[in-house]
Order: structure tokens, then C-alpha cells, then sequence
């Protein structure tokens, strides 16, 4: 790690083993934060000055990970300081462990407030791009020398591999024309924080906050900057990515319009990730021109059910059959695009029927990479008040089912329980 000779405390920086890609960045901006002042950033915990942990709090097994970290950290000599969605989110279960400093992701720019001889404070210190933990590569499964014949023996001729072949050559013709670039780093801009929706089932929308978005001018500013040091591939990402502009008058749209007018001379490619299946369906037509163009390369939707009832009750705001035809017309524009799905698995009063229109989702789609969870809950949710409940039992049955599914249909399964 890095090390500055000028001064000899020293600080762990320590995210959750299976943090959201926000919370990662945190870790790695506040590093930065810590090196700028002259801090010596080790790795190891144990005998550093201070252990400062960014939580994630957002399931009951997230939870229990980090009250198990917390324990551990507690017993080093340094000072902790516990960060993340936790604190805000959690604060009761949180203060029966750990009575010392806490703040929430809201207000990660208070941790000034304990080191108040800071000379860099927290906002001044440049956006991180780049985390240690990488969840997959934007070219998953898409090597240069990646064989026609391997790819059939693995996929089959099934609908991924066709979308493989064309990911292939798209993947070697973007190789050759960015011949000297950062085409293998991938970069994360976040575009906001906060949060604007009320699903019934979320436990961090306290510890987010409000949406506050950057302005479309200091993001164009930002994505020139780091187009001139040659990175090809963005991530943009946020708490909740749909919800960009809501706070200054602007949107999205408008945003992904004006990053793309100034790129023309490069060719790039885009990852949206954590996109709201409403947001896709409306602005999807407007948006034709970059999937077509193949710079939306991927999207990752957070579509949760197959089932308007469960969806309603969710209190999430889209028809299944729409989000599902606005799939459909841009796989249409760009046959090779990637779409990764979240769902849950026994959400409270969730049928076999709710249930199967997961399913019959799922074929119809075709997923390039899915998770289907158990639905979890916190007492003091929303979600936690609507009965009947669904059986563990009748919830593992049903992910092993769609997980059986996505394999059948040589999809990539990331595992939810």
C-alpha cells in the first residue's frame, strides 16, 4: 500500500467482503483521503492507528457480516470508525455492539470532523474510478483470442452463444481501434448519491439520503479528463442511477445525451449499472441511438418479479410486459447487448403462479447473468407487515428451480443465498 514518510499513524481501510460497487469506491476515495494527509495506508488492521470499516447492511446475512467484523475489530488496537450503510440504517442493532464513531454514507464528508487538522478535506480530494473488488468484467467470458469453436463447445448452439460470437468480433474490432488505451481498465464514474424511491423491502434508503447529483457540466468535465488519460470502458453507478437530476433540474437522459456529444472521436463503450426497469421503459426509444451504436454495451436492471402483484406490492412503478417488450427492441438494436437481472425469490405472499412469471420471464429475456435471492427482511420495512409469509423451505426450492432454469439456458448464475 502506499506509504508517505512525513507522518507515522497509520489507517486500515477495510470494505465488507461482498460490498456494492458505491460502497467500494468509498473505501478507495477515503484511502486517497487518508494518503493526501499524509497517513501511511497499510493493509493490515492490527497494529494500525485507525481501522475505519464501510458497512453494508442491505440484507440480514449483509448485516450479520458486519456486526462479525465489527467484533473482530474491535479487539485491535486502533481506533474504529464504522462507515457505510449501517450507521443510519441500522442504528439501534449498531449501538447495542459499538458505541463509538459512526457515520452514515449520507455524510461520509463528517469524517473532517475527526480529523479537524486535516489539511485535504474530504471534498476536495479527487473522485475514485477504480476499486479493488472487481464484481466481472465489462467483456465477461470475451477474451481477444477467444476461439469460435471453444465458445460453441461451451454455450452450444443455444442464444448465448450466438450473442457470444457477436460480442467476440465487436470485442476485437473495439481492441483494434483503441490500439494504446486503457481498453482493459474499466472505470467507474458515480453519477449520484442518494436515493428517490420507497421499495418496500429496503433497509438503506436512511444511511443514502436524498439524491444529490453532480452537475452535468463537472460530469463532463470529469469523463473528458478521463477520456484524455485513455480509459475506453465506463461504469456509471450510483446509489440509485435513475434518479440522477431529479435535485437540479436535469436528468439521465440529458446527462448520457451530452457525455455522448463529446466522445464522437472515440470509440467507448458504456455499462449502465442498477437501471430502474420504469426509467427503461420510458426513455428507452430515446435512447435507440447509443444501443444501436453498440456504446451501451450493458445494463444491469434490478427487475426484482416477474409478477405486477409482487411488483405492486413492492412498490415499484412498472408492467412486466413493458419492461419486457423495451428488452426486447434493443436486444433488436444491438443483438450483442448484455443484460444482467436481480430478482427475489419469496417475496411475502409470492404463489406459484407469481412465481412461474419469474420464470417465464427469465426464457423469455434470456439473461446474460442473473441472481435470484431469497427474499430477506428487516422488522421495521415496509414489507415486513404483509402476511402471509413464504416458507424458507418454499423460498430454496424456488431459487434451485430458477437457477436450474438459468443454466438450462446457458446463463451465468450468480448465487443469492
Amino acid at each position: 500500500m502506499n506509504v508517505n514518510p512525513e507522518n507515522n499513524k497509520e489507517v486500515c481501510v477495510l470494505s465488507p467482503s461482498s460490498g456494492c460497487p458505491m460502497r467500494c469506491l468509498d473505501v478507495s476515495k477515503l484511502k486517497n483521503y487518508f494518503y493526501l494527509n499524509n497517513f501511511t495506508v497499510v493493509d493490515s488492521f492490527e497494529n494500525a492507528d485507525y481501522v475505519v470499516f464501510v458497512t453494508c447492511s442491505v440484507s440480514p446475512m449483509q448485516l450479520e457480516d458486519s456486526f462479525t467484523t465489527i467484533r473482530k475489530l474491535q479487539k485491535a488496537r486502533g481506533e474504529l470508525i464504522v462507515m457505510g450503510c449501517l450507521p443510519g440504517a441500522n442504528d439501534i442493532e449498531l449501538r447495542t455492539l459499538f458505541n463509538g464513531k459512526a457515520i452514515p454514507s449520507k455524510n461520509i464528508s463528517d469524517i473532517d470532523n475527526y480529523f479537524p487538522d486535516f489539511r485535504i478535506k474530504y471534498h476536495q480530494v479527487p473522485e475514485a474510478h477504480s476499486y479493488d473488488l472487481e464484481a466481472h468484467n465489462l467483456f465477461t467470458n470475451i477474451k481477444y483470442y477467444t476461439s469460435y469453436t471453444n465458445l460453441l463447445l461451451k454455450y452450444g448452439l443455444s442464444h448465448a452463444f450466438f450473442r457470444q460470437i457477436i460480442r467476440t468480433y465487436d470485442y476485437k474490432k473495439f481492441i483494434k481501434l483503441n490500439e494504446g488505451n486503457n481498453i482493459n481498465d474499466k472505470c467507474h464514474i458515480v453519477i449520484c448519491h442518494g436515493c428517490s424511491n420507497n421499495c418496500a423491502y429496503c433497509n438503506i434508503r436512511d444511511s443514502v439520503g436524498k439524491i444529490k447529483s453532480k452537475s452535468i457540466e463537472a460530469l463532463v468535465e470529469e469523463y473528458s479528463g478521463l477520456l484524455a488519460q485513455g480509459y475506453r470502458l465506463f461504469h456509471f453507478i450510483a446509489d440509485d442511477l435513475c434518479s440522477y437530476g431529479l435535485d437540479n433540474k436535469s436528468s439521465l437522459l440529458q446527462l448520457l445525451q451530452a457525455l455522448s456529444a463529446i466522445d464522437s472521436a472515440y470509440n467507448v463503450k458504456w455499462s449502465l449499472q442498477g437501471i430502474n426497469p420504469a426509467w427503461l421503459v420510458k426513455n428507452h426509444k430515446e435512447l435507440s441511438a447509443l444501443f444501436k451504436s453498440k456504446k451501451i454495451w450493458e445494463v444491469t436492471l434490478a427487475i426484482e418479479s416477474g409478477s405486477d402483484r409482487i411488483i405492486k406490492l413492492m412498490n415499484r412503478k412498472y408492467i412486466i410486459k413493458e419492461v419486457e417488450n423495451a428488452l426486447k427492441t434493443l436486444r433488436k438494436l444491438n443483438p450483442g447487448l448484455r443484460i444482467d437481472a436481480l430478482f427475489f425469490a419469496g417475496f411475502p405472499t409470492e404463489t406459484e403462479d407469481d412465481f412461474n412469471d419469474t420464470l417465464k420471464l427469465i426464457r423469455s429475456i434470456r439473461f446474460d447473468d442473473a441472481r435470484v435471492t431469497y427474499y430477506t427482511e428487516f422488522e421495521r420495512v415496509p414489507s415486513a407487515k404483509i402476511l402471509p409469509k413464504v416458507s424458507p423451505e418454499v423460498v430454496k426450492a424456488r431459487c434451485l428451480r430458477a437457477n436450474e432454469l438459468l443454466l438450462s439456458l446457458k446463463t451465468n448464475v450468480v448465487r443469492g443465498d
